[in-house]
């Protein structure tokens, strides 16, 4: 494996692992979340697939699948609850919708 694939990979698995990351600290419910978390959401979820995409279209599947593993391990790492609340506390962009705008009435 030659320098510029071991660096291509490690740029892939830390993209990977903060796409996976996010995701996994916001709010798991859809109408708990902020506007500005919707578009960034949709923002993610074009970069993540994207660079798996393009990965796989030049040939290099290790990058690729160490991508996704990082998606996965980011997604993971994010929903251990005592890494969520500090995670909550000390960004607070990542906080979910606290008013009542989103729920159904009765």
């Amino acid at each position: 494996m030659q320098l510029t694939d071991t660096l291509l990979t490690i740029v892939c698995a830390l993209i990977g692992l903060a796409v996976g990351l996010i995701y996994g600290l916001l709010p798991k419910k859809n109408d708990r979340l902020t506007d500005s978390q919707q578009r960034w959401t949709q923002v993610l979820s074009l970069i993540g697939v994207g660079l798996v995409v393009v990965l796989i279209l030049l040939g290099r599947d290790l990058a690729s699948w160490v991508t996704i593993g990082g998606m996965v391990l980011g997604l993971l790492i994010g929903m251990i609850p005592p890494l969520n609340r500090a995670a909550l506390k000390v960004w607070p962009w990542l906080r979910p919708r606290t008013d009542n705008h989103g729920q159904k009435r009765r």
